[in-house]
């Protein structure tokens, strides 16, 4: 046994580069849902249109989500800790050009860049535990990788909004470069003790280009991964255009309060989603109940719209779609717990980064239509101007928002159990 070897055989270090990788997702959560924190203060400041917000803000997504099956397919080829490492470095370059930006231009690239950095971040986390952990686990890990990534979702919101009330937007992504750029250190100087490249390793390393055309094959060719890409993409576009961008000023318009006090009821959705994610690890684990597991979370996400609609759109007491919020992302959380779960139940080991990528651009170029979409139709029915219109602008987009998400669920019925084709899409 070699040195490399001995070093990975050890739980112990299996788990401190675990961990390493997961704060790295961290950041992808953090960046991802921190645009509707800090594009409402420079959209007041600048008098940007909803549009122009929605297109800087989707601008993450278009990055992430082109490099989804190239991040894949580079993290089963090359190993995790390398690629990662590359991609928090680019992260960080794009939080300082987001902190300096004079304008709109500057504001999109940084976000670009930033969506161009993370997008290897939780592929890199699945390809490793993968290889590291028996495959009975995975859905447990990755309901502990989802748990502490979206905990980026809740410091994104209230409390990051404290931090550019009090520091201002410079301050704080200068801050947030610097911790990118050390995390990227200590994944390369950890790179030798990757599992994927180590020597000796005993997982079949095909070239990357054999890899992407593979998983875009497996995808186009399987009903039950297109089936999932329905529920996926509806269900987590729908998320990234609620808890990414609009709660916190849907919260404002509807109910007259604070910058601060939108913020904090906005946070129990990422809430909720953490704590879904951290249940969904411990619920349904084996294959042969993850049907189940995604069908009843699926059900309860749609339901958990509608209620939520219903109560802005009736202007309850905030208490109230405050906490259907919570389970809005709750069920959420448990859902993509099960939905990644079902991926790897799929896949060839090796090769799960690159399918998981592959499934991954189409669920965030829903997430693109989500985001540009609600902005323009928040636009188009504000457009008569006034604090009235704004409110129905917000009902009526989020009305047709919850529409989609109960249509998506006419895919359930078809999918098939997972313990029957565990691992093969060969």
């Amino acid at each position: 046994m070699n040195k490399d070897e001995s070093v990975l055989s050890t739980s112990g270090s299996k788990l401190s580069i675990y961990a390493l990788l997961v704060s790295a997702y961290f950041f992808s959560y953090f960046f991802r849902v921190s645009a509707s924190v800090s594009l409402p203060i420079v959209s007041a400041e600048w008098g940007m249109s909803a549009s122009l917000v929605g297109f800087i803000s989707s601008s993450y997504f278009y990055a992430y989500a082109f490099m989804q099956p190239i991040s894949g397919a580079l993290n089963d080829r090359f190993g995790p800790l390398k690629i990662v490492s590359l991609g928090m470095l680019t992260t960080g370059i794009g939080a300082l050009l987001f902190g300096f930006a004079t304008n709109p231009v500057m504001l999109g690239t940084g976000r670009l860049l930033t969506g161009l950095g993370l997008a290897p971040m939780l592929s890199g986390v699945l390809v490793f535990q993968s290889h590291s952990f028996h495959r009975d686990k995975y859905s447990f890990f990755s309901g502990i990788t989802y748990t502490l990534g979206n905990f980026g979702a809740v410091i994104s919101v209230a409390p990051l909004a404290f931090a550019l009330d009090q520091f201002g937007r410079k301050n704080v992504f200068i801050l947030l470069a610097v911790l990118n750029f050390a995390l990227a250190a200590s994944l390369i100087i950890l790179r030798r003790k990757d599992p994927v490249t180590v020597v000796g390793s005993t997982t079949e390393r095909i070239s990357f280009l054999d890899n992407l055309k593979d998983s875009f094959r497996k995808i186009f060719k399987s009903r039950q991964l297109k089936l999932m890409l329905i529920l996926w993409g509806t269900s987590f576009g729908s998320l990234m255009a609620l808890q990414g961008l609009w709660a916190v000023t849907w919260y404002q318009s509807a109910y007259g309060v604070s910058y601060g006090t939108a913020s904090l009821w906005s946070t129990l959705i990422s809430i909720g989603v953490m704590v879904g994610n951290f249940v969904g690890a411990y619920i349904a684990r084996p294959a042969r109940l993850r049907l189940i597991a995604i069908t009843v979370s699926c059900v309860s996400y749609g339901a958990a719209w509608i209620i939520f609609w219903l109560s802005m759109k009736s202007q309850l007491p905030i208490l109230v779609p405050g906490i259907v919020g919570f389970f809005l992302g709750f069920f959420a959380g448990v859902t993509y717990d099960h939905l990644t779960g079902g991926v790897n139940d799929l896949a060839v080991k090796g090769r799960g980064g690159s399918l998981f990528g592959g499934m991954n651009l189409f669920t965030f170029i829903s997430v693109i239509i989500f985001q540009s979409g609600t902005g323009f139709l928040v636009q188009r029915f504000s457009s008569s101007g006034g604090a009235e219109a704004e409110v129905n602008a917000f009902n009526s987009t989020f009305g047709i928002v919850t529409l989609l998400v109960i249509i998506s669920l006419v895919a359930l019925p078809f999918l098939k159990s997972f313990s029957e084709q565990r691992g093969d899409l060969q």
